[in-house]
Order: structure tokens, then sequence, then C-alpha cells
């Protein structure tokens, strides 16, 4: 089956974008002898990804072995490039073809389109690099701060006003107890068993070790 695909935001009232497309669309078709089985379209933002659209999640949902999706333009199937590159190794491994008028098909290792999906996957890998790079910045810079990163809180602290780590002073006499046990040379299983005793509470070895590295305070014990 091929299937014609065509999108446009909510902010286009005209309905020439969609004949627009379906004329590029069609005039492929007919240079390359192919022909549209069925229509799919949406109104709606680029930047939602094809099953989050409600006819795009129809057509994702058709797509069998075989199948070809043709759209005018990249803008028109996605604006999101991770959100392209996802679909399009899910496409290689499902044997489906994706086309646009103006680039061809990007699944197929020979094609032009094919080309411009590897510069694609390039920039998109350099973006979450980069990405990745400016969030562990963010992150240093808040643990500077003593602020909470989110997650569990450390054993020892409570968030208080403004996101800002504040020592619990009853977590922190327990690691105080922990630390003291551990440079009397106690081991690590005589240590939970200890602290189990005082605070009535369980604890693990794996935690208890967490906690004595963490604290700077680690001595080998034989």
């Amino acid at each position: 089956m091929i299937y014609g695909y065509l999108r446009k935001s909510k902010e286009e009232r005209s309905e020439s974008s969609f004949d627009t497309q379906r004329h590029k669309i069609n005039g492929y078709c007919s240079i390359h002898s192919l022909q549209v089985d069925d229509w799919f379209q949406d109104i709606c933002s680029g930047g939602l990804l094809l099953n989050q659209r409600e006819q795009g999640l129809v057509l994702v949902n058709k797509l069998k072995k075989y199948d070809t999706i043709i759209c005018s333009d990249l803008d028109r199937y996605s604006r999101s490039h991770c959100g392209l590159i996802n679909d399009v190794e899910k496409y290689r491994r499902m044997g489906v073809k994706l086309i646009f008028t103006n680039l061809g098909d990007v699944i197929s290792t020979d094609s032009l389109g094919s080309v411009f999906y590897q510069i694609l996957s390039i920039m998109s890998e350099w973006y979450r690099k980069s990405l990745s790079e400016k969030q562990l910045l963010a992150k240093d810079k808040l643990r500077k701060q003593k602020k909470w990163l989110g997650g569990r809180v450390t054993k020892g602290f409570d968030i208080g006003e403004d996101n800002k780590l504040v020592e619990c002073e009853k977590e922190q006499r327990e690691i105080r107890q922990v630390l003291m046990l551990r440079k009397q040379g106690m081991k690590y299983k005589n240590i939970v068993f200890e602290m189990e005793k005082s605070t009535g509470k369980k604890w693990w070895i794996s935690f208890v070790h967490k906690l004595v590295q963490r604290e700077g305070s680690e001595h080998k014990i034989s």
C-alpha cells in the first residue's frame, strides 16, 4: 500500500495548503509510476510525533512490510529531527519506505534522501551531546550551590527554601555514628547490625559502604 500524508498547522487557515501538498505528491507519483492508495491528513503542530497525531496514529497502525509513505516536504512530516530519525530506523526494521517529494526515499541506502538522513543523524547526535553537556554543567552549578538536583534526597539532608539542601540533624547523627564505627575498625556487616539496633530501621551493607565512601572516610580493613 502507498499512503499519502498531509499536514498543516492550525494557523494555516486556507485549504490550499493541503491542495498544494497533494499536487506535489501526485506529481512525484506520476513521474515514478506510483499511485496513492489512501490519504491521511492532520491539522496539528509539526513538533508532535506521528503517532501523537489523530490521523498519524491511524496511519502508523496500518503500516505493514513493503508499504510506502509519501510526504510533500520534510517539515510536513515532522519538525522533530530526533522523531524523524527514530521513525526512519523503525521503518527500516519494518521494511517500510518513507519518501519526500523533494528528497526522495530516505530509507534506501543508495538514494539522495539517505545521504540527507545521515547528515541529519550527525546533526542530531551533536545536538544530543551538546544538550547533555549543558545539563551536566547546570547540575554541577546546582550541586555547588547545594541545591536539590531532583530524585532521592541525599542521606543527611532535607529540602529547604528555594530548593536548597539543608542538613537534617537526626540523619547527620546517624552518619557520624556510622563513620565513628568504621573508624574504630568495625566491619560493614557489624556496622549494619549496630545501626539497626540503634535506629530501629533496616540498613544495608551496600548503603553503608556508599555512605562511608561519600564522606571520604573509607579505611581498608582486612
